[in-house]
């Protein structure tokens, strides 16, 4: 019996002490837990735990347990004092606002920062420029059997499944869903003609060549150029420009001391790189040189692009007034003569008169006989959207997606400044056309809209069929 309450007294004991060990991590469990809980204090002097769920720069967003439900809390930057996050404190201040990303902005590859020195650019083109593309591995080498890698032409007439250079122009180039192909297909013939410095110098031009005009890939376009040999001035002062080093494009391209580029290549780069003045410059060397109807072309293009649009006409003119010039003259004057409607049609567009809807018009591409059909659609007084419904134009390259894109993101004018004080001058976009008594508006819609390099001709007949499908709907509407 006494055994039996030594026992029973022992056992007691026992679940005591469990009862008490059991308090003890408990109470660790929670001071561990609650040393663990963010903190926010606000300059009030309230203190809540929780967790820190967000911070931005002019609030803070915290999940706090009050009465035993989990809140979460916006609290105004201004408001609080600091915040503890895994037991490190620290003050709170107001963080800079983050720049908003305007309407309809560009890829940063076609608007160059210029930020890149001439180093960095030059380590982006080796570094880049000897690997490859990301998809590369997952597209297959597929090649006619009869088609001879090394370059050899096998005889006169047409025979792309035979000559090289052929089953590029004619096979790879116009199909968009054997870009990939093609570069697959180059970076093998660099090994089949590898002990042949000719033939592998071809091959070099070629791939650099297809990441120029393809795809825009002016890392490894640069890098293919500069492995080639040669002075590509135009082709690498692009490449360099896209990259971000404008200093470097200018060094290369003021090598040159004409423009004998059969398209006026040299003219249009310096209009893109904002230097108007050089353009003409070089644009009145070729006229003078015998080719008037190239450079007037380039040059009215030039002024075209800076929103000088009687400039613009003017050179235009001069191009269809000329008599001798290019062997091309006939095709120059075509051009001219369809952008001197397309800007006379632009200078008196107003996007915001335009009625909601899709509409469609034609316009003078690269192939003559075949003019580019092109689609808008407008919504809310703001052009949404630009298509091409029809081209038969072989050497298009990109222009088919960054036309439309970079049309729809130029959608602007901008107000000159005025001298008087009086004058009130508003600077807006071209969906706002509320005039107001005493308020002068120069409109420059599309100004600075920049061409794809290696398609110029087909970039314009997409932009000016576009001008002459949104200037018919808005003549319809008045």
């Amino acid at each position: 019996m006494k055994n039996a309450r030594v026992s029973t007294s022992t056992r007691t004991s026992i679940v005591r002490v469990i009862a008490v060990s059991v308090s003890i991590v408990l109470v660790g469990v929670v001071f561990v837990s609650s040393a663990c809980a963010d903190e926010i204090e606000l300059k009030a002097g309230t203190v809540y735990k929780g967790k820190l769920l967000e911070e931005k720069h002019d609030k803070v967003v915290f999940q706090a347990e009050i009465g035993g439900v989990k809140v979460k809390l916006d609290f105004p930057i201004a408001k609080v004092q600091a915040v503890t996050v895994r037991g490190v404190r620290r003050l709170v201040k107001p963080g800079p606002k983050p720049k908003p990303k305007p309407k309809g902005a560009l890829n940063p590859a076609d608007i160059p920062k210029n930020d890149r020195s001439e180093t960095q650019v030059d380590e982006l083109v080796e570094n880049v420029g000897r690997t490859k593309p990301k998809w590369y591995d997952s597209i297959p080498l597929r090649f006619p059997p009869t088609l001879r890698l090394n370059w050899q032409v096998a005889s006169r007439g047409l025979k792309p499944h035979v000559n090289l250079r052929q089953y590029i122009d004619v096979i790879i180039t116009p199909s968009p869903d054997k870009w990939k192909e093609g570069v697959r297909l180059m970076h093998h013939t660099l090994t089949v003609n590898r002990t042949s410095s000719i033939k592998l110098k071809f091959s070099q031009k070629a791939l650099a060549d297809m990441y120029f005009n393809f795809f825009g890939d002016y890392a490894r376009a640069a890098f293919w150029y500069r492995q080639a040999g040669g002075r590509n001035h135009v082709i690498l002062s692009t490449c360099y420009f896209r990259l971000g080093c404008k200093k470097l494009a200018v060094k290369i391209l003021s090598e040159l001391h004409d423009d004998n580029t059969p398209d006026g290549s040299v003219i249009r780069l310096w209009s893109e790189m904002n230097e108007l003045d050089k353009a003409l410059y070089y644009a009145q060397r070729a006229a003078n040189a015998g080719r008037p109807d190239v450079a007037y072309l380039a040059a009215g293009d030039a002024c075209r692009r800076d929103g000088q649009y009687d400039k613009a006409l003017g050179y235009y003119q001069k191009v269809v007034d000329t008599e001798k010039g290019s062997t091309h003259i006939k095709r120059n004057s075509a051009r001219a003569a369809a952008n001197i409607e397309a800007v006379k049609l632009q200078t008196a567009l107003r996007l915001a008169q335009v009625p909601d809807g899709t509409y469609q018009a034609k316009a003078l591409g690269y192939q003559k006989t075949s003019p580019i059909t092109v689609s808008v659609t407008m919504s809310g007084g703001s052009l949404e959207s630009v298509r091409v419904t029809a081209i038969r134009d072989r050497q298009f390259f990109t222009s088919l997606v960054e036309m439309p894109k970079r049309i729809v993101a130029r959608q602007t004018f901008l107000s000159p400044p005025v001298v008087d004080p009086t004058v009130k001058v508003r600077r807006k976009t071209a969906l706002v056309i509320t005039e107001e008594p005493g308020t002068v508006v120069e409109w420059l819609a599309f100004k600075g809209l920049d061409t794809v390099s290696g398609a110029t001709q087909s970039s314009q007949g997409i932009f000016n069929a576009a001008i002459k499908a949104l200037a018919g709907a808005q003549s319809k509407k008045e």
